[in-house]
């Protein structure tokens, strides 16, 4: 199962280097979003903002290399990852580490969604337009930007995900997930966890 692995190899480096930054715990969520799909066999992943190279190679503490981590699964169950970047730099890095089960985009993430043509979307990671403490909005406003474009192509059943949700690393939740989640709990949408990361399940 590919969690056996998640758990043995990605899990113990989706933390930050020792005297870096603070721990960024993506393993927890991750680990929920493998145990759901379950081997699910050609899933469809969807990323705004692909793996960059600001710090060396595969910066799993920093980064979280989400991009590199679908690809293994796809590899493995059969499927296709999707990923969208605004930054040429980061689109040409994210193809010298992945296989030809990644498509990588470069564009905007919003207009990349809206004109989305590929298969129904099984797990959509939102990770664009980084987080600013001194002006949170653009990145907040960015994000449930993004939602309402990929609306119209996900599965029911969807697994949503936003990285640096509690990007002030101080337990409040506020980052780059905020404007969503406040949506999200007015539908009545299944949250499936939150911490740094936050997720939920999608239902049409």
């Amino acid at each position: 199962m590919f969690l056996y692995k998640f758990n043995n190899y990605y899990a113990p480096r989706l933390v930050s280097p020792a005297g870096s930054n603070p721990v960024r715990d993506r393993a927890s969520t991750l680990r929920h979003v493998f145990r759901e799909l379950n081997d699910k066999p050609d899933a469809v992943f969807v990323e705004t903002g692909t793996t960059r190279g600001d710090h060396g190679s595969l910066a799993f503490g920093d980064d979280g290399c989400a991009t590199v981590i679908f690809d293994d699964y796809v590899s493995q169950n059969g499927g296709v990852v999707y990923t969208v970047d605004i930054e040429m730099k980061n689109c040409e890095h994210c193809k010298s580490l992945v296989s030809d089960n990644v498509k990588v985009y470069n564009d905007d993430s919003v207009n990349f969604l809206w004109n989305y043509t590929g298969p129904p979307i099984d797990v959509f990671y939102m990770d664009s337009f980084d987080f600013v403490k001194e002006n949170q909005h653009p990145s907040k406003f960015h994000h449930i930007k993004e939602l309402l474009a990929a609306q119209k192509h996900l599965k029911d059943g969807c697994i949503i995900i936003i990285d640096d949700h509690d990007a002030l690393l101080d337990g409040s939740g506020d980052g780059k997930g905020s404007y969503v989640k406040d949506f999200m709990e007015n539908i009545g949408a299944e949250k499936l966890f939150e911490g740094y990361q936050i997720g939920w399940k999608w239902r049409k």
